[in-house]
């Protein structure tokens, strides 16, 4: 059984319809225990790469004839249309309906008929792809980029500014970055952005191409922070997307707070939301009664004075 969702991450008040200039990303999801869970944690059947959203925030269930959503104690909750859902109480959903976990929006999709008409669509390049729309939205200080680290290339950077654009690296005068190298062939390799990431891949150069120490043999998606060897230039792989999205997934416990902060710049903020009760959190009635308990000093104080003033 395969379940089609789709997930948006623009940010909207519950009342209001998603705009039509957010993308909204499909992802299609096989079942095979008869339920789907939704959270912040790796390996969920839909992961939502933020902060606010909890590491097992809801699940879908099947039975009864039909499908329910099921809060699972997140700490910002669970709404569909108006209403909150309460933890640990199915709800019935029906194909269309949108959830909205910590102003991250779920649309359900509903039931595929055919395995054949399944996307190809992962939940680790969803989130990927999600972590694209935030920072496309709230671009940050540092770009994705080449920096050259070691050899003749250092100094050097090539920035991986346009989507579905093949960049080359080579010798030769046509490409984005050339390289004053007898090591390096007039075309040596490639780098394509995408909103799932970056791939390099080896344009058939005498020397090859190295990543992390690894000479490749075939496309290869890049890591923040990977070491790529051209010839004798070693490049270092800058990449906040994914430097956010591993922050977010290594993040441990539910009160963990991730790193907002890539490079100099911080993180988009669009989705940071404070923690809601439907029943206002005990410690609130704290500065009232600290309050009074002040009133009350200060009018025995007073009573204290006209005793010894008038006694």
């Amino acid at each position: 059984m395969v379940l089609r969702f789709s997930v948006c991450a623009g940010r909207r008040p519950r009342h209001e319809q998603v705009a039509d200039d957010v993308p909204w990303r499909v992802v299609d999801v096989f079942v095979t225990e008869g339920e789907v869970c939704i959270g912040r944690r790796p390996g969920c059947g839909i992961e939502l790469p933020f902060p606010q959203v909890s590491a097992a925030h809801a699940r879908i269930l099947r039975g009864d004839g039909g499908y329910r959503v099921e809060d699972l104690g997140s700490a910002n909750g669970t709404w569909l249309g108006d209403r909150r859902l309460s933890s640990g109480a199915p709800w019935p959903i029906a194909s269309g309906d949108i959830l909205d976990l910590a102003g991250v929006h779920v649309r359900f999709d509903g039931e595929l008929t055919s395995h054949a008409d399944a996307a190809k669509e992962t939940t680790e390049t969803l989130a990927r792809r999600l972590m694209h729309d935030v920072f496309s939205a709230c671009p940050p200080g540092e770009p994705i980029r080449l920096v050259g680290v070691d050899g003749p290339g250092a100094g050097r950077t090539l920035a991986l500014s346009a989507l579905d654009r093949s960049m080359t690296v080579g010798r030769g005068d046509g490409c984005d970055l050339v390289l004053r190298d007898e090591d390096v062939s007039r075309e040596h390799a490639a780098f394509e952005r995408s909103t799932a990431g970056v791939l390099v891949r080896d344009l058939g150069s005498k020397n090859g191409v190295s990543v992390q120490g690894h000479v490749l043999d075939t496309v290869r998606r890049l890591r923040d922070g990977d070491h790529v060897r051209v010839g004798q230039t070693t490049f270092r792989f800058d990449d906040p997307e994914d430097r956010y999205l591993r922050q977010v997934q290594d993040a441990v416990g539910e009160g963990a707070a991730a790193v907002a902060v890539a490079g100099d710049a911080q993180i988009p903020g669009v989705f940071a939301r404070q923690a809601t009760s439907a029943n206002p959190p005990q410690r609130e009635w704290l500065p009232a009664v600290a309050t009074a308990v002040g009133v009350l000093v200060l009018l025995w104080l007073a009573v204290l004075v006209l005793a010894l003033a008038f006694g």
